[in-house]
């Protein structure tokens, strides 16, 4: 597969579910297809933590997304559900998220370890199929599903 095929995507894979009831074959992971690329959106409360995928994509520092208002819980899940916006209007072509090649951790606290060994790409769902690692992207808006 050369140049970008329809990719699985990991969107905010859930964590606290897994976490408590199910085995680590319920995960998803590297080996679940060809090439696994996640959109973290909440990581460390409602999503994994770090790279889960070939090519994971930490959004907004990965844990709290802009536009997501009201008590903790209610930011928590808006946060988890903007991964399905983002990669919906990446895909329309309504919006281009630019993703850093930068560390393996996510969520990020402060820095976030920007890497010049890669190159930038743009997400949506026809990354090249060798594209690697974590990748860092800043989406400014103000609405809770602000792409639609």
């Amino acid at each position: 597969m050369g140049g970008g095929s329809h990719l699985p995507s990991g969107l905010d894979p859930a964590r606290p579910l897994v976490s408590e009831y199910g085995s680590r074959r319920f995960r998803l992971g590297r080996e679940d297809a060809h090439v696994v690329q996640v959109f973290h959106t909440n990581a460390g409360f409602l999503g994994e933590v770090g790279a889960v995928g070939h090519a994971d994509f930490c959004i907004n520092g990965g844990q709290r997304q802009p536009g997501c208002k009201g008590h903790f819980m209610r930011r928590s899940r808006c946060s988890h559900f903007m991964s399905s916006c983002y990669l919906a209007a990446s895909i329309r072509r309504r919006l281009h998220i630019i993703g850093v090649p930068c560390d393996n951790t996510c969520p990020k606290q402060g820095r976030w370890g920007i890497r010049y060994d890669r190159k930038p790409i743009v997400l949506g769902d026809e990354i090249p199929d060798s594209t690697r690692g974590m990748f860092c992207a800043k989406v400014d808006h103000d609405e809770n599903c602000p792409f639609d």
